[in-house]
């Protein structure tokens, strides 16, 4: 599935752009989610991991590797997804290398609730490690 939204926002000349992707497996749910978080474009990524949430996958993981710019109100959707993921039981990781993605979260200390890894790969190992230490961390 495709989702694409088109910010009106413009930076350098080029508008803004966020495309989603779903991929589903056995193992989990994976939302790929490519171009800049910001508020124009934040309720949509809130709905879109709202109902994969709410499908109950056997995991969730969200694709943040291509994310260019991440402001205020996308550290706060990965919180509300993070907290919805948790209380759905649905274990959750985020998957991040780039610096602006990662820095907000690592400067507001956040790196305990929202698991960041530098790829899917690493994401979905650390997912499957969970309960097999027999706990469910979200």
């Amino acid at each position: 599935m495709l989702d694409q939204t088109t910010a009106p926002k413009v930076r350098d000349g080029v508008a803004a752009a966020l495309t989603m992707q779903v991929t589903a497996t056995e193992a989990a749910t994976i939302v790929t989610v490519r171009g800049e978080i910001d508020l124009t474009v934040t309720g949509r990524l809130r709905s879109r991991l709202a109902e994969e949430t709410g499908l109950a996958p056997p995991a969730l993981v969200l694709d943040l590797t291509e994310v260019g710019f991440c402001g205020a109100g996308g550290i706060t959707e990965l919180l509300v997804a993070a907290s919805e993921a948790h209380v759905s039981g649905v274990p959750f990781a985020i998957a991040a290398g780039q610096r602006a993605v990662v820095r907000p979260i690592a400067v507001l200390g956040l790196e305990r609730v929202l698991p960041v890894h530098r790829s899917v790969a690493d994401a979905l190992d650390w997912l499957a490690v969970l309960p097999r230490l027999g706990t469910r961390r979200h």
